[in-house]
């Protein structure tokens, strides 16, 4: 298992997507290194705060515990929790511990870019692009994140209106 240190922050965006060709050209000429397609699987879990979420997927797998608070059209994350690659104990506690609420699946082609990765993302309910802009080192300011993303937001085009609140499950519970 590897978990982030608590200097782990980020900025993202979510929005809807109509041509993934198009968008992989940019990412490409962007000079976007192309990471895979991940098929995913993500569990929620009951919590009093955030989301708490198993990913198991083809390339990223994890345990991850956050929230996103909504400033000016983009999500900055706090983490709580974040394990890479979690072990079948601690999989299982979480399974004993917390009750599953709901599940995503999804197909998502990973891109990475400086500090963002990027995401495009295929469900049935549609397809979308998500820009996470990272720092896992306290090289930026929180200003100075939050402007790298939208940075790349207008480099890929991404207009206002095609904007979408983050993560895909929406407890009704």
């Amino acid at each position: 298992m590897k978990s982030l240190s608590k200097t782990y922050k980020d900025f993202t965006l979510k929005a809807r997507a109509t041509n993934f060709v198009q968008l992989e050209d940019l990412l490409t000429s962007c000079g976007a290194l192309f990471l895979g397609v991940d098929e995913q699987k993500d569990t929620y879990f009951q919590t009093d705060k955030g989301k708490l979420k198993l990913r198991e997927g083809t390339i990223e797998n994890l345990i991850t515990h956050y929230e996103r608070i909504l400033e000016d059209g983009i999500e900055r994350t706090v983490v709580y929790r974040y394990d890479v690659n979690p072990s079948a104990i601690e999989i299982e506690n979480l399974i004993t511990n917390f009750k599953p609420i709901g599940t995503v699946e999804k197909k998502r082609s990973i891109y990475v870019l400086d500090i963002h990765k990027i995401h495009l993302d295929r469900l049935n309910e549609g397809d979308f692009l998500e820009i996470e802009s990272i720092d896992r080192e306290e090289k930026f300011t929180t200003e100075e994140l939050r402007k790298r993303c939208l940075e790349l937001k207008e480099k890929l085009g991404i207009a206002d209106g095609d904007l979408v609140p983050t993560g895909y499950f929406r407890n009704s519970l």
